[in-house]
């Protein structure tokens, strides 16, 4: 199990115990289903959010989520979901202050219609499984009624080609690999407007760019990236020894230029000044933590975030670095077998995905044909 997964997997022990038994259950029922452990902790964030709102809304006498009785859930009509679904959409104009004990900047972003989507998802999901699924101990189902099954979802299914349109303004494609890159090491030194800023862009650097370069090297997932003991680099072969999802051991390959800036990064690792026994790769520092230690996911999604704003290109995120090695992959390989054993995707359609951002070489292909 990944760093990551082991630390998931720790918060989800701790946390769900402040949950109903009947949420304990649902998600012992999913973890038979082998869901991961961060998708549970979504999982529990999302009911726990709807339970909050519910105390608030006077939906139930309780003060506490763990507090919550099923009979609460039983007693729900279809206009109180829709009731809602229209406070996730307006949310942000309150800041969700009443939900949240401490709102951050992201209380007064709007949701976006997928956020609201998941969120919804995740109580169908938890009340299918009460109403059809799960039993007591006389065989009867634990909700006699689900409500949640009368609310319908509206998620317009994009095709291949407006799906690549909408992706292809978050990615780097040829040249704004490699410019985005040396924009990190480079170029972001004239957006650091205090020396305060500077001199902490100086410090990490090096790391910043072996991170994003190794990413679009190789096309890793994030907690891959983060999860890499110095013993999972086989230098030599260009590769990474890693568990991928589904628990599957692999060494997928990283490209000579993602090489030289890793190589880069490992000469300075010491500047953290990580403990003898810190076997991470990637480290960090922290005014609690003065002393290096493994970088979290978190923070490569906002670094990533930051390079990207004051690169121009807002929407790209660590993800999309990701897609951009895939796509770019195929533009040079058109061989979608071999990318899905780089990616260690489990089916090609998975990989195909891929292809359908390829909208200039369909273009090609369509003037060819006459």
């Amino acid at each position: 199990m990944s760093v990551t997964k082991q630390r998931d997997a720790l918060q989800l022990l701790q946390t769900v115990g402040s949950f109903p038994w009947y949420v304990e259950k649902f998600i012992d029922h999913k973890k038979t289903k082998k869901s991961s452990p961060s998708t549970l902790l979504g999982y529990l964030r999302d009911i726990a959010f709807f339970f909050r709102w519910m105390m608030t809304e006077g939906l139930t006498a309780a003060t506490e989520i763990k507090d919550v009785p099923l009979s609460d859930l039983n007693e729900l009509k279809k206009e109180t979901v829709e009731s809602y679904i229209l406070y996730l959409q307006e949310s942000h104009l309150y800041e969700r202050s009443a939900l949240l004990t401490k709102p951050t900047r992201s209380a007064k972003k709007e949701y976006s219609d997928r956020t609201i989507s998941r969120k919804i998802s995740s109580l169908k999901s938890l009340f299918h499984y009460l109403a059809a699924l799960a039993e007591d101990e006389n065989g009867e189902a634990y909700l006699k009624r689900n409500v949640l099954a009368k609310i319908e979802l509206d998620t317009a299914e994009l095709t291949p080609l407006a799906r690549a349109h909408a992706i292809r303004a978050k990615i780097l494609i040829d040249e704004e690999i490699h410019a985005f890159v040396d924009f990190v090491y480079h170029g972001y030194l004239a957006h650091c407007d205090t020396e305060k800023k500077r001199q902490y862009h100086l410090q990490n650097r090096e790391r910043d760019t072996a991170m994003i370069a190794l990413i679009l090297s190789g096309g890793f997932r994030v907690s891959e990236i983060v999860s890499l003991d110095l013993s999972d680099i086989v230098m030599e072969k260009n590769q990474l020894k890693m568990v991928r999802k589904g628990k599957k051991e692999d060494a997928p390959f990283f490209s000579d230029w993602g090489k030289e800036h890793l190589s880069r990064y490992l000469a300075v690792r010491d500047k953290y000044q990580p403990a003898p026994q810190e076997t991470a790769v990637f480290l960090a520092v922290s005014p609690t933590k003065p002393y290096g230690h493994r970088i979290e996911i978190r923070s490569v999604q906002k670094l990533v975030k930051k390079y990207a704003k004051a690169f121009g290109i807002p929407d790209l995120s660590v993800h999309k670095l990701r897609h951009s090695f895939a796509t770019q992959f195929l533009r040079l390989n058109p061989d979608p077998h071999q990318l899905q054993a780089q990616l260690g995707h489990s089916k090609i359609e998975t990989t195909m995905q891929y292809a359908h951002v390829l909208e200039d070489a369909l273009e090609k292909a369509v003037n060819r044909t006459t």
